[in-house]
């Protein structure tokens, strides 16, 4: 079981891993919104952006330099606050009674901007140098 946490943890804080595997999902799913086959929403488009700007900086090594980081703090705050808006919008629709629970599947979008708020925070973790291993100073 601790082989199994150590290589997760490796996985994770694996910068070029977690940014080409973030990209990867922007870029596909920056691909089926160009080619009309989702809804235009206007939030996923904003949190695509954020996410594809953590994803450059995390890349590129944009975050050894101090304009970078600042950067990534302000593309990533911008998208976390439309997601939880996104998000809370919904729990709206809860507390009114008015959301569809036999539609939630993976596709829907409170599940969606769930997980782009999760990616924003941990892209952001990574750049700005917050995300730690468990077990110390060892990585």
């Amino acid at each position: 079981m601790n082989a199994i946490n150590d290589l997760a943890g490796k996985l994770f804080l694996n910068r070029y891993l977690v940014g080409g595997f973030v990209l990867l999902i922007v870029a596909i799913t920056l691909a089926l919104d160009v080619m009309g086959m989702v809804y235009p929403c206007p939030f996923c488009r904003t949190q695509r952006a954020a996410l594809g700007i953590l994803s450059l900086i995390l890349l590129l090594k944009g975050d050894r330099a101090l304009f970078w980081r600042f950067f990534a703090a302000l593309a990533g705050v911008y998208g976390l606050i439309v997601g939880v808006m996104q998000n809370f919008n919904h729990v709206k629709k809860i507390n009114k009674g008015e959301f569809d629970w036999s539609a939630l599947t993976f596709d829907h979008p409170w599940i969606l901007s769930g997980l782009a708020v999760t990616a924003l925070v941990w892209l952001l973790f990574l750049i700005l140098g917050l995300a730690k291993p468990l077990g110390g100073d060892k990585a």
